[in-house]
């Protein structure tokens, strides 16, 4: 038994002394296949994809930053043994100045790699996507499906695809200053077509989108050039764009700004349609400033043209046949009716079904001396003009009053499921025999969003004499509805406005 004992203390002994020797001889390696990151301000590499590092070693690591960079920086897994690791680096979003930081891979004999991540600040101009079709001229014309040297780059075209049957040809290189040469793609056929998607955008707002162009028979021409854009591959909404003087060779510079409402798309897609004969090259879509020119509605993809006349009503169903009688529901043009008739000429515009004007009631709180009021009235002038007033004598205890009526829900049926638009409202305000101080306000209302309430200054000095007030509104969508609301600050004053000729139109 003691024997047996002596060899395993003696074998004991070899494995130290052989670990020992193996720790003296132990190579610590760690390397990644990138040392330095280059990352747009959206925190996304030149590639369009999250930031990945190969990391091989031959010993244990841990990943560090200093306290700064943990700040904005996030990785996994944060430490790994030997072998290939890959590590997920998140960059978070800059909103401010460029930026430095360093991730270091730290070993028990200490840091063994480091790599440094640069990422631009919050003014940098963002490229979604840019292809030039290759520098490098082909042979012979090749089909867009057997083409194998697309130069395609921009953050939002990782997962982009081309479809269409048209080919890249290198016969009549692009002659733009800056332009790439080598070769273009070519519409060889008629009815052929580019679709290019989906580019990540990124809910981003505001764009350019440009490319050269050229007709191998002639003059580009904006009639038979078409560009279609969409949210899906499937749904195509055309826009307009600008030709920049040709060149000797006939190619031309073609500019197409618009713009988005922000968050509401995260991808886009592009097609372009022309006849046989023409080609492109140099495709850039980049980000765009708010300046910019939209000549693509301000929409999520809306398949109504901008200046679409939604709602319009001149109030001339209003008559005379109006005027001194009580009876009610009386119906009259368009499918309207007004209630409650009173023996002034007045018509008070009543609470009532979705295809009605309607205005509310207003009750005086209890400590004002409670009572009901009826301001929104159809009121008919003597030359047999309709309109709507909002009208009250003064009274001392109806202080920060708020008369009020809604425009018919369901005018804004037009606009696309789903797409949400900018539009212009305007209206005819005029001022009646009063020189009261009035606050106007034209509200939207659109569901699950905040209200939005727009001041009109409606100062118009001559009485009866009516002052054409327009607002914009964004965010639009086919549920939102409108109110016109008038608002007295203080005690004994009265409310003496009308209103006209309503009209809301796409922008």
């Amino acid at each position: 038994m003691k024997k047996i004992f002596n060899i395993f203390i003696a074998m004991l002994a070899l494995v130290a002394v052989g670990c020992e020797t193996g720790a003296d001889d132990m190579v610590y390696e760690v390397s990644s296949d990138r040392v330095t990151i280059e990352a747009n301000r959206r925190g996304i590499d030149s590639n369009g994809g999250q930031i990945i590092l190969n990391v091989t070693s031959s010993t244990y690591w841990i990943l560090n930053v200093d306290e700064a960079t943990a700040s904005w920086v996030e990785f996994t897994p944060k430490a790994a043994g030997a072998g290939t690791t890959e590590v997920f680096v998140t960059v978070k979003e800059n909103e401010g100045e460029a930026r430095v930081a360093q991730l270091m891979f730290d070993t028990q004999v200490g840091v063994k790699e480091t790599v440094t991540i640069n990422q631009r600040g919050s003014d940098e101009m963002l490229s979604y996507y840019c292809e030039t079709f290759g520098e490098e001229a082909v042979a012979e014309d090749t089909n867009i499906n057997r083409f194998d040297g697309w130069c395609t780059t921009g953050f939002g075209s990782n997962v982009l695809v081309y479809d269409g049957d048209l080919s890249i040809s290198a016969t009549n290189p692009s002659t733009i200053e800056g332009s790439s040469a080598g070769n273009s793609l070519y519409f060889g056929e008629e009815g052929l077509e580019l679709v290019v998607g989906p580019i990540s955008i990124y809910g981003d707002e505001f764009f350019r989108f440009s490319f050269n162009a050229c007709n191998r028979n002639g003059a580009v021409s904006d009639a038979e050039f078409k560009m279609y854009a969409g949210d899906n591959g499937d749904d195509w909404f055309p826009f307009s764009y600008t030709v920049v003087e040709p060149a000797e060779s006939g190619w031309v510079k073609v500019n197409a700004d618009f713009s988005l409402k922000k968050d509401i798309a995260t991808n886009i897609y592009l097609k372009l349609t022309a006849p046989a004969g023409y080609e492109i090259d140099d495709i850039v879509l980049v980000q765009g400033l708010k300046e910019d020119n939209a000549p693509m509605a301000r929409v999520s993809m809306d398949s109504n043209p901008i200046g679409t006349v939604f709602f319009e009503d001149d109030l001339n169903w209003i008559t005379p046949s109006f005027s001194n009688t009580i009876d009610a529901e009386i119906p009259f043009a368009n499918g309207w009716s007004v209630c409650n008739m009173n023996m002034q000429s007045n018509a008070l515009v009543p609470q009532a079904s979705k295809d009605l004007w309607l205005s509310k009631r207003y009750t005086t709180p209890v400590d004002k001396g409670e009572r009901t009021w009826n301001y929104a009235y159809v009121e008919v002038d003597s030359n047999g003009d309709g309109h709507f007033k909002i009208g009250r004598a003064s009274q001392s205890n109806a202080r920060n009053h708020t008369g009020e009526f809604y425009l018919p829900e369901g005018i804004l049926s037009k606009i696309d499921q789903d797409a949400r638009i900018s539009v212009l409202f305007s209206l005819d305000v005029a001022r009646f025999n009063t020189g009261d101080c009035n606050l106007l306000y034209v509200t939207a209302h659109t569901p699950g969003q905040d209200i939005d309430e727009k001041e009109i200054a409606a100062d118009i000095s001559a009485v009866k004499v009516f002052g054409t007030f327009e607002v914009s509104f964004d965010n639009v969508t086919r549920d939102t509805t409108f109110s016109i609301k008038t608002k007295v600050q203080t005690d004994a004053r009265s409310i003496r406005l009308a209103f006209d000729n309503f009209k809301i139109t796409k922008l």
